[in-house]
């Protein structure tokens, strides 16, 4: 019940806060040679938009929606999220635990070769991939992989590769400081003193024990694939969500159909947490879990 409370509360705050931000611009009146603070019309927007989410299932509003393949361009965008997301988490834990295992040299410098990689932009990654794809096509006469979003064609391959780079080397980067520090605790030093391996310190009690962190450094991991997605949405010439979004935006000013965009994009955010809630807890038994 707690947690349906806060729930409610966030959602309320997130609605509230697209009424107030979406009509900032009318509370500032530019004037010939003076800026004007129009706080009556700024409320009398809010009040309108406001009316139009208690009104949202009226035919009028969401227009937009029947208009332009939404459902189908969401679930291409999410599919290229989730496989993404899971194909980044596991490679960064197996990774993270490899080094971690690794000799002390070997361990420093695979350490630095995560960070300089950490720092590439997602763009230069991007188009490093593209030219190698063209230029195999262009030597060779192989073509083992769609780039572009044409004819309807919808690629994957070539987006979940170039947008899992960046979020694979920062949960990697994440993960291995973590496990450092954890390394320090007086438990583990109790662990080993009891005999066992350090593989097992690693994948038993130091993975869970930090399984809450993670949940949480998946936040950031989520936002940074979105924004990847989109770049890799725009680059590719795909019909992804992103693109119909877009198309909302310039099309109208239809504050329904943003407010349901940008919920259907913190939807993914709103059942990580609610997953990795339920997974800890059963990990923890009944230890408090925060999240």
């Amino acid at each position: 019940m707690k947690r349906l409370s806060r729930l409610i509360i966030r959602i309320g705050l997130v609605l509230s806060g697209f009424l107030f931000v979406f009509n900032v611009p009318f509370f500032w009146g530019i004037e010939k040679d003076s800026v004007k603070v129009n706080f009556i019309a700024f409320w009398e927007h809010v009040k309108s938009d406001f009316l139009v989410l208690i009104n949202i299932k009226d035919e009028r509003y969401l227009e937009f929606f029947k208009e332009l393949d939404i459902l189908v361009s969401y679930q291409y965008t999410m599919t290229i999220l989730l496989v993404s997301l899971i194909m980044v988490m596991v490679l960064a834990m197996v990774f993270a635990v490899l080094i971690m295992l690794a000799p002390l040299k070997v361990r420093s410098r695979l350490k630095s070769m995560v960070n300089f990689f950490e720092g590439v932009p997602d763009l230069l990654v991007i188009f490093l991939f593209m030219f190698f794809v063209i230029t195999l096509y262009k030597t060779t006469g192989l073509k083992f992989l769609q780039l572009y979003g044409l004819f309807g064609k919808k690629p994957y391959f070539v987006p979940i590769m170039t947008v899992s780079f960046l979020p694979l080397f920062l949960l990697l980067q994440f993960l291995i400081k973590t496990i450092t520090d954890e390394q320090g605790q007086p438990y583990i030093l109790y662990l080993k003193a009891k005999g066992i391996g350090r593989i097992r310190i690693i994948l038993v009690h130091i993975m869970r024990n930090i399984f809450p962190l993670i949940i949480l450094q998946l936040r950031t991991i989520v936002w940074v694939l979105l924004s990847n997605i989109y770049l890799a949405e725009f680059i590719f010439n795909i019909n992804g969500f992103n693109q119909q979004f877009l198309k909302i935006i310039f099309m109208g000013e239809d504050f329904a159909s943003l407010t349901v965009c940008l919920l259907m994009l913190t939807l993914p955010l709103l059942m990580i947490e609610t997953v990795g809630w339920l997974i800890s807890k059963l990990i923890k038994g009944k230890e408090e879990v925060s999240i």
